[in-house]
Parts: structure tokens; C-alpha cells; sequence
């Protein structure tokens, strides 16, 4: 299913977001991961804002199940705080639709999941590698904590 519409007063491409938020976070709740994830970044989530609904979409791939959040508009305000805390945000705009193209995701974890959500064409396993794979399509960095030349520079 493409972006058609289910009726001609509801395009489906409305009820997503135009640019994801893609967070790169330095850091993993589970020592092990921050191990297993090797460079600097450690997990990856995304939020966008969805004009038709007023609201914000908040993605988080976590080993025990994905979750999905829809807050409405300047409540969403402590949601984007805490998807940007120690994170660098990159925007990614909505990629074009290609009906005919394919965008498989491989594997079960954070970084094909997002990928695969922000329509990012590739193979990206680990955070640092999609970090560079945005921003080589387009991606905008728009917060950086604690910004040094590298992540300026990837």
C-alpha cells in the first residue's frame, strides 16, 4: 500500500510525518549494549510531527517490543526532551514514494527497524553507520549534544 488514498478527502500521505527526527543516543540502559554497540552511538529512535493530526509520532525498537507513541502538540514537549537527551538529532526528510522500489529491513533491533520506518535505502547494522548513511541522504543535524568537530564532521 502506497501513499493512495483510502477516500479522495484523506490522502495517506497527510497522516505521516513529512521529515522524521532521527536521535542517535550515546548511550544504551543495558551495560551490554553499550559494549555490542560498537562507536559511538549506542541506539536509535524517531519522532516526527504529523500536521493533519496535530500530534507527534515518537518510534522506540526495544528488545523486549517496539513502542509507539501519538502526543498531541506541546504536550509532546517532555517526550521530545527525552528523545533528544545525549542524542544527536538528525531530520530526515520523507524520502519519494517509489511504489515499484523495495526497502527490505534485515535483522531484529533498533537500527533496520528505523531504517526501515524512515524509508532509508541500504544496509545499515549499527547507529554510527545509519548516523552517516542520513546525513549522506539529505539529513540535517539539527541538535548535537555536546557538539565537537566530529559530529560536525562524521
Amino acid at each position: 500500500m502506497g501513499s493512495e488514498s483510502f477516500s479522495r478527502r484523506l490522502p495517506l500521505d497527510h497522516c505521516e510525518p513529512s521529515a522524521w527526527f532521527v536521535a542517535f543516543h550515546t548511550e544504551s540502559p543495558r551495560w551490554w549494549l553499550n559494549w555490542l554497540a560498537m562507536g559511538r552511538f549506542k541506539h536509535v529512535s524517531a519522532f516526527g510531527y504529523v500536521d493533519r493530526a496535530a500530534s507527534w509520532v515518537f518510534f522506540d525498537f526495544n528488545l523486549d517490543r517496539s513502542r509507539i507513541y501519538v502526543v498531541h502538540g506541546r504536550d509532546a514537549d517532555p517526550m521530545i526532551a527525552r528523545f533528544s537527551d545525549k542524542t544527536v538529532v538528525v531530520r530526515v526528510p520523507k524520502p519519494a514514494d517509489a511504489v515499484n522500489s523495495l526497502n527490505m529491513a534485515v535483522g531484529a533491533w533498533c537500527v533496520p527497524a528505523v531504517a526501515h520506518l524512515i524509508g532509508m535505502p541500504g544496509c545499515a547494522l549499527r547507529p554510527d553507520a545509519l548516523y552517516r548513511q542520513c546525513l549522506a541522504n539529505g539529513g540535517e543535524i539539527i541538535c548535537a549534544e555536546g557538539s565537537t568537530d566530529e559530529t560536525e564532521n562524521p
